[in-house]
């Protein structure tokens, strides 16, 4: 059994690196060679490859058969309470088994749905037949983000959609307004709490809803407390703790002690059930419910087992009943974590005495701080330098007072028709502090952000780590200095120059950046309530470490380009902004640009003064930057018009690199302007299946006949560009992720470098 667990851990590891899973019959067929021959360990693997293999291809079959549809009416119950902004909402929508009476295409699969302008509150339980346009789940994608299609994986959802509130299918219908008890506690919380400044940290922890701030999510990160806030495994283990020692009052009930046993375990796993349900079933409550069925399961059949192999048995069946979850982060934490306790109760036997307690407590923090570290550093470039700290003051505190207590006031609230004022502002009040901590963290920027550090420079600081835990430190210490050197290397590092091209959508974004000083060219699109400014730009500057933008680069009036600006003033204030754009008042206009920013040389083509055209796109400030050597051309939207007036104004002009004009339009990159600049490398940022059809065929065909590589961000994500006097290296998001099979890309496709 135990060589089987590890066969489908390797399996799930190995599936990370196929270009593409087989045909789930392949690994059945060796499945079955592998019994016979008593190979567990392979039969363990294909057994995974198998599961994983059915899954996907079911899971593929049914996105198709929604997709299929494109422009259509469906029919399906809201499971999910909406999230709501300004002018719209969002919210899953699990398919029912008809519409209109007709049977419906992939019923009981899941839609993340957007609904702008919807006429009445959205709530769980209600069902509704809409009209709706359906696109395939594709997220941006920049470093340090969140990957929009393993999450849908993980989560079952088979494409999005939106309302179609044009009337050309039909009106939205509302089917049935059977409210949810998940909603109904929601709303009654919703007006208990009021205004209070805990709010958010007390919907997150009773209901798993999280409508954190900006501030808070940063506050979060620097400290290291995500897992303290969202309900994840280690709060189902709690509220599964606290209620078994209900087992000494099932005394009063039966004298039998293994029937108070056996009542006291099922009661804890009720209790466990039902926070999980009012969390609304989220995946890490979900695997930490399975988790603790088969340790009850295996107490109620006085089955004993180390705490590696209850560590392998979960980690296995998990992976086996649900393959998707090898891409979460936090199945992989959570398995670390668990195998963490219990190696250091079998290191460190827990002694008697509230001092060894403490010590204890104050020895599992810090080691699994440290090891925490290097998994910061693969999985998200950073670190949270005071999540020792942050964990030691405040999971006591939670732990043993804030989150029984706001449980206990929670179930009162779920029987009371009235608010608890006075008991929910003892809650708001116990956790102020926490509050206070995360604001301050925030605001501090307490998170040291490593985007450079590499697959092998982490795990030779895992080994580093992991030495730490070996009986046998005389021998340990002088190979974990070495292993360590690394981690001073990275620290010490000058900062190169670079250029990045955001991942923003149907927009541009570019970053010039050098250390901790940027400069951005252009804040990607605004549409709505939506903001790539905030969802894609603020995040990526954040990642890469820069604290400082000296200049902010307007190229012209458009909302693909303008972004929201107003974000970008309050988080960098002492940024400059320059704009021929009169209307958001600039300091500098383009022609005012310096000549030169840290290494960067600055060439503004166009415009040659203001207001040189009736279009506004012909308006842009094209602008060219000299590097070690090389040149780059950013053109904003100008047209093939303004294209011939730039090479008439410059007759030598030429650039290694070119970002193609207005996304790659046809009006644009004309041949004859593309022949006179020779570049090496074209870019293009340009949004997926976006409904310009940006890059055209034309433009694309005219790179061919150059034979010029096309990079565009819809296909490759961010990329950043890398200046050496030798090289210029080009490195994509996309590539270079682990799971190939699940980006899709075309083949060969890969990070791009050239030579003098």
């Amino acid at each position: 059994m135990e060589s089987c667990c590890v066969g489908i851990l390797a399996g799930s590891l190995i599936s990370l690196l196929l270009p593409a899973i087989p045909d789930w019959y392949w690994p059945l067929s060796l499945l079955f060679i592998c019994i016979p021959l008593r190979c567990w360990f392979g039969a363990g693997l294909c057994l995974y490859l198998t599961s994983l293999s059915i899954q996907l291809q079911q899971y593929s079959t049914t996105s198709q058969q929604v997709l299929a549809q494109h422009s259509t009416i469906v029919a399906g119950t809201v499971v999910s309470i909406a999230q709501h902004y300004d002018g719209g909402s969002r919210f899953i929508l699990q398919l029912s088994e008809t519409v209109k009476d007709k049977a419906q295409p992939g019923a009981g699969a899941l839609l993340l749905v957007r609904w702008f302008q919807a006429p009445v509150k959205l709530q769980q339980g209600q069902q509704w037949q809409l009209p709706v346009k359906l696109k395939v789940i594709r997220g941006l994608a920049n470093p340090g983000s969140g990957w929009a299609e393993a999450q849908a994986l993980v989560s079952g959802l088979v494409a999005q959609a939106t309302v179609q509130s044009s009337g050309e299918l039909a009106e939205p219908k509302l089917l049935g307004a059977d409210i949810s008890l998940r909603q109904q506690l929601f709303n009654q919380l919703d007006v208990a709490l009021g205004d209070f400044q805990s709010k958010a940290l007390i919907l997150a922890l009773t209901l798993g809803e999280r409508p954190f701030s900006d501030e808070l999510w940063l506050g979060l990160q620097a400290t290291g407390l995500g897992h303290l806030i969202s309900i994840s495994g280690m709060h189902i283990a709690l509220v599964f703790g606290w209620v078994l020692l209900s087992q000494y009052g099932w005394a009063l009930l039966t004298k039998r002690w293994w029937w108070r046993f056996s009542l006291a375990l099922g009661t804890a796993l009720l209790a466990a059930w039902l926070y999980s349900a009012m969390a609304g079933y989220a995946v890490p409550t979900v695997r930490a419910l399975l988790a603790l069925v088969l340790l009850v399961l295996l107490k109620l059949c006085w089955r004993r087992s180390s705490g590696r192999q209850f560590c392998l048995l979960v980690a296995a069946l998990l992976l086996l009943l649900q393959p998707f979850w090898l891409l979460s982060l936090s199945f992989w934490l959570s398995v670390l974590a668990v195998a963490l306790v219990f190696y250091l109760g079998w290191r460190y036997p827990p002694a008697k005495g509230m001092r060894s307690m403490l010590l204890g407590f104050l020895r599992y923090q810090l080691i699994f701080s440290l090891l925490m570290l290097p998994l910061g550093l693969l999985f998200f470039q950073g670190i949270a330098p005071l999540s020792l700290l942050s964990n030691l003051l405040f999971v006591p505190w939670c732990s043993l007072l804030v989150i029984p207590l706001l449980l206990l006031v929670f179930f009162l609230q779920s029987f009371c028709p009235w608010p608890l004022t006075l008991l929910w502002q003892l809650v708001d009040v116990l956790l102020q502090p926490l509050l206070l901590w995360l604001h301050y963290c925030a605001e501090a920027n307490w998170w040291w952000s490593v985007p450079q550090s590499g697959v092998v420079f982490t795990l030779l600081l895992m080994a580093a780590l992991l030495l730490l835990l070996l009986p046998v430190r005389n021998r340990s210490l002088p190979l974990l200095m070495v292993l360590s050197l690394p981690l001073l290397f990275t620290i010490n590092l000058k900062p190169a120059a670079q250029l990045h091209l955001i991942d923003v959508g149907q927009g541009t974004a570019v970053l010039l950046q050098q250390g901790k000083h940027g400069l951005l060219y252009d804040f990607g699109p605004r549409y709505g309530s939506y903001s790539a400014t905030e969802a894609a730009v603020l995040p990526y500057l954040r990642y890469q470490g820069v604290h400082q933008l000296d200049y902010l680069i307007l190229s012209h009036n458009d909302s693909d380009h303008s972004g929201h600006l107003a974000l970008l003033r309050r988080a960098y204030p002492g940024a400059r902004l320059v704009t021929d754009v009169a209307a958001v008042m600039p300091e500098l206009n383009c022609r005012q640009l310096p000549a030169v920013w840290q290494q960067f040389s600055l060439q503004v083509l166009w415009p040659p003064g203001p207001a040189v055209s009736d279009v506004k796109n012909d308006q842009s400030c094209v602008l060219k930057l000299e590097i070690e050597g090389w040149s780059v051309l950013l053109t904003g939207d100008i047209s093939s018009a303004t294209e011939q007036k730039l090479m008439a104004f410059n007759p030598e002009l030429g650039t290694n690199v070119l970002l193609l004009s207005h996304h790659g339009s046809k009006s644009s990159n004309q041949l004859r302007f593309l022949q006179q600049l020779a570049p090496r490398l074209a870019l293009n940022s340009a949004g997926f299946a976006n409904p310009y059809q940006h890059p055209s065929k034309e433009v694309q065909a005219r790179l061919s006949l150059l034979q010029v590589p096309l990079y565009n961000s819809a296909d490759m994500g961010a990329m950043q560009l890398r200046f050496s006097k030798e090289q210029l290296e080009l490195k994509a998001v996309r590539p270079t992720r682990l799971v190939k099979w699940l980006e899709n890309l075309p083949f060969g496709a890969e990070t791009a470098a050239t030579t003098r």
